[in-house]
This record gives C-alpha cells, sequence and structure tokens, in this order.
C-alpha cells in the first residue's frame, strides 16, 4: 500500500488504540499487516470469482466475468479492468433494480488519490471495508478513478428509485483531471440504447436483483422477493434480443452480482444466473470450455 495510505487503511480496521474498545477486539497491525504482505495476491476477494471466456465476435482477445455476492465488489473488477483497459471512451451500463451510484459526498478524495488500484489486495479490501457496505456507492468512485468515461443505469420499471422519485436523471463526477463524467439514468431500454454513444466499448454490470419483484403477498419485506417469469428473464438476457443484441460484439468486460439477499434467497439467485449462463455462453462459467456464444443480430 502507498505510503501512509496502509497505516490509515489498517486504523479504519480498528488495529489501533481504541478508547472504549476491549482489548481483545482490537487487531494486532502488526501482525495483520505481515499478512498482508505475504499474501496471495492473484486472489480474487471472498465472495469474488473470476471466469475467463472469449470475448464477443471474433478475434478479439478475453475478458474476465467478475461474479460477486455483493455488489460493491464489482469495483474490484473494474479496476482491474482500468490498468489493462485499451480504451479510453469505455462506458459502463449498470442494469440494477436500485440506484448503486451515491452521492459526491461520498466519494473521499484522499481515499481515492492514495488506493494503489495496482495492487489488488488492497483493492479488494477497499471494496470491502471503504465502499458503502449497503452496496449502493460504487459507481461515483469508479468515475472518480476513471475507470470509465460514463456510465448509463438501466433501473427496472417496478423500482420506485431515488432517482426518479426527484426526478434525477442525470449526475455528474468530476475525476482528479478535470475530466467531468456523466451517470445517466434510464428505466426504459430503448431509450438507454438511443443516448449511448455508438461506437463505445460497453463493460456490462448486471446485478441479478433487477429480475426480482416484491411479493405482494408479503409486502416489502427484505427476502420475500419473487421472480419474473422465466421467459421474461430469458427474453431480456438474450443476446439476440432488443437491449443486448445491439450491444453483444462492443462488451469487453462483465460483471454479475448474485445478491441473493435481495433476490428473495439464494436459490433465486442462482436461478437467474443459471439462465444467464444459458443465454450467454456456451459451457458454463468458471470452467476452461466457457465461451460466449454467437449473437446473430445486425450489430449498429
Amino acid at each position: 500500500m502507498r505510503g501512509n495510505s496502509q497505516a490509515r487503511f489498517l486504523g479504519g480496521l480498528g488495529m489501533a488504540t481504541s478508547p472504549g474498545y476491549p482489548t481483545e477486539e482490537i487487531m494486532d497491525a502488526i501482525r495483520i499487516a505481515n499478512w498482508l504482505k505475504n499474501f496471495d495476491r492473484y486472489i480474487d476477494p471472498p465472495g469474488c470469482e473470476s471466469s475467463f471466456a472469449p470475448l464477443p465476435g471474433r478475434d478479439r482477445g478475453s475478458c474476465t466475468v467478475g461474479i460477486v455476492h455483493e455488489h460493491r465488489f464489482a469495483f474490484y473488477f473494474w479496476g482491474l479492468y482500468s490498468i489493462d483497459k485499451n480504451s479510453q471512451n469505455a462506458v459502463l451500463i449498470s442494469i440494477d433494480a436500485h440506484d448503486d451510484t451515491g452521492v459526491p459526498s461520498e466519494v473521499i478524495p484522499d481515499d481515492l488519490d492514495n488506493l494503489n488500484i495496482d495492487n489488488r489486495t488492497e483493492l479488494g479490501l477497499f471494496a470491502w471495508l471503504r465502499l458503502r457496505s449497503l452496496n449502493d456507492g460504487h459507481i461515483l468512485p469508479a468515475l472518480y478513478l476513471n475507470f470509465f468515461s460514463d456510465v448509463y443505469v438501466l433501473l427496472n420499471d417496478r423500482e420506485d428509485s431515488p432517482a426518479f422519485k426527484t426526478n434525477r436523471t442525470e449526475l455528474q463526477q468530476k475525476d482528479p483531471n478535470g475530466r467531468i463524467h456523466t451517470v445517466k439514468f434510464y428505466q426504459n431500454p430503448q431509450s438507454l440504447l438511443e443516448n449511448l454513444p455508438k461506437d463505445s466499448p460497453v463493460f456490462l454490470d448486471i446485478d441479478l436483483d433487477y429480475f426480482a419483484v416484491e411479493n405482494p403477498e408479503a409486502g416489502a419485506v427484505l427476502g420475500s422477493e419473487k421472480l419474473m417469469s422465466d421467459s421474461e428473464i430469458r427474453t431480456f438476457l438474450s443476446i439476440n434480443g432488443p437491449l443486448l443484441g445491439p450491444l453483444f460484439n462492443r462488451i469487453i468486460g462483465l460483471t454479475l452480482a448474485l445478491e441473493p439477499r435481495y433476490c428473495g434467497g439464494l436459490v433465486n439467485s442462482l436461478h437467474v444466473l443459471d439462465i444467464l449462463n444459458q443465454e450467454f455462453f456456451e459451457g458454463t462459467l468458471l470452467t476452461n470450455s466457457c465461451k460466449w456464444k454467437e449473437s446473430t443480430t445486425k450489430q449498429g
């Protein structure tokens, strides 16, 4: 970790003398720091999986598909992408039931300026401990760090989100170089496509809770959600469908957030993942035989 960022980070973990905390609850900073120094830097954070697959289209190389339980850990895979990215104008399309953008006041320059994204351990720890634990504030920090040029958020039309309650259809974030990045919100896939730059590479981010709907019998109780019908999910995720068909050969990366607590449980979340795997890939994720299917849609 850079300079004083390690001490500050360890302090954030409660690894220093803290008044009011029993001694046995305070972590040994030196001992934990030694663990971090000797940690295998190529191990993904807990709850995260990496799957490699050739990119859609022919002769375009391959990409990492990042699978995370909690959505904020997508930030880890976005950071890895930003290190190796060949395009400065890639956009993020985030498909979600909730607005996970965050608010400008929670973008902390001192934290982000000192984050060493080249260190996978530090990047993973930052996603775990410094981003919002409610998993609703990871997009603006990613723009501050110039991971993407702009972000297009597609919220499902069943979500009465804060973005639309306040008629917020656009949000901006400045990076340290003074570049302005824009987040735009949509509830209609066609409107998103119409406003998307024609030639920009697309990093696709899907929170599986997009396909969960409130259970009217249980009310707004977390964990009681039901899924859309399988046919609805398949139609939306079809690589020849109205949303993904025109984008398919522009995809340069993919993150998938399981978020089982917002899908009505782990079985529901894994059911959606299974449908997505069938629609997107030949073979299955996390195997050497996994590769993207070929879209028959005419690419724009």
